[in-house]
């Protein structure tokens, strides 16, 4: 045998000897390859994960309304306002009579205030200027009638017109005196001898309530004497909607002051504020009397289901200078709780000057 074939024969023999040395059972080692860092799996951590949460759906912004111009509006130009009536007193004519006249039209006596205050010549109510003197007579403010008005007077009864005070003749009886007529009707001398220019008042003081000491008026059993005879009058709803409810609860028009006149001087005495009766009062119902002493800036009010009322002394001044006062009359019922609520129409103030004791 020659030397390559030896060499071949001894390493057949070693990896032979090597291969029954090796373990059994144990895995044929692989050799291991690095991975490529492109190749690495990436597993989120759970605090990685977004939760989504669902909103309301949206929605289309609205659009802005645009502003279109209207048509221009025409100017008012107010038209003049007419100037008061011009009246020629006549004989006999008392001022009650003159503004129930055309184109007067008046049906109650509030505007006696404004007479007053156009014509300086009257100071009274009782007293015109001769015959042949020219007074102002004011012209009625026309009323809006309010939306609704018709239907509502459809539903309600026929009313008496507001601050109309009707008129009844009195029978003069045996042994009246004309004061007694008026006390008994609950009137003065000044409105008797308004509504009846055909008596005589000779010598009458109409600033004093029983005439004065020269007051003089004949009468004859049977002659008709005018007396006021005044009637509840109801009231329309206060909101003219056209759907109101007709009430039977009776209201009035404000109470018409007859003394003192306005303006009038009283004297450091007591006396008794009257007016006309503004109809029948319900049972509760009372009027409301409130005076003024403007001087002193004091007030007070009291009532009465007369229509007079005695001023009481404690308000008769007492500073040694004269005050101006105001008073005014109106109809009140009660109120579940004790107050007095107005139910009359709104009655204006009536000054007169107050002498100091």
């Amino acid at each position: 045998m020659n030397r390559s074939a030896a060499s071949v024969c001894m390493a057949a023999l070693l990896a032979f000897a090597l291969a029954a040395c090796q373990p059994e059972g144990l895995p044929a080692r692989t050799p291991t390859v690095a991975q490529s860092p492109t190749a690495q799996t990436i597993t989120a951590s759970p605090t990685a994960l977004v939760t989504h949460t669902p909103t309301a759906p949206p929605q289309l912004e609205q659009p802005t309304p645009t502003y279109t111009p209207g048509p221009p509006t025409e100017t008012y130009t107010p038209s003049p306002t007419p100037g008061p009536f011009e009246y020629t007193v006549q004989q006999d004519d008392t001022l009650l009579f003159i503004i129930q006249q055309p184109p007067f039209n008046y049906r109650d006596t509030n505007v006696f205030r404004e007479i007053m205050a156009l014509n300086p010549n009257i100071t009274s109510i009782d007293r015109l200027p001769p015959p042949g003197s020219v007074i102002l007579i004011p012209r009625q403010t026309a009323t809006p009638t309010p939306e609704g008005f018709e239907l509502t007077r459809a539903l309600l009864p026929e009313a008496t017109p507001a601050g109309n005070v009707p008129v009844i003749p009195h029978a003069v009886a045996e042994g009246e005196t004309i004061i007694g007529i008026a006390a008994s009707n609950g009137t003065t001398l000044s409105v008797l001898a308004t509504l009846n220019p055909v008596i005589d008042f000779i010598g009458c003081d109409f600033s004093n309530p029983i005439g004065g000491p020269g007051c003089s008026v004949p009468l004859v059993v049977g002659q008709p004497v005018n007396i006021p005879a005044p009637t509840p009058s109801p009231t329309l709803s206060p909101t003219f909607s056209g759907s109101e409810t007709p009430t039977s609860t009776p209201t009035y028009a404000p109470p018409a002051p007859i003394f003192p006149p306005e303006g009038a001087s009283a004297n450091a005495r007591t006396f008794l504020l009257q007016w006309l009766s503004a109809g029948i009062l319900q049972p509760g119902e009372t009027y409301i009397i409130q005076v003024e002493d403007l001087t002193a800036g004091t007030a007070h009010m009291e009532v009465s289901r007369s229509n007079s009322y005695m001023l009481p002394t404690s308000l008769i001044p007492a500073d040694g200078q004269a005050h101006q006062m105001r008073w005014k009359v109106s109809v009140g019922a009660p109120n579940p709780d004790g107050t007095l609520r107005i139910i009359s129409g709104l009655a204006g103030w009536n000054s007169f000057t107050w002498q100091s004791r």
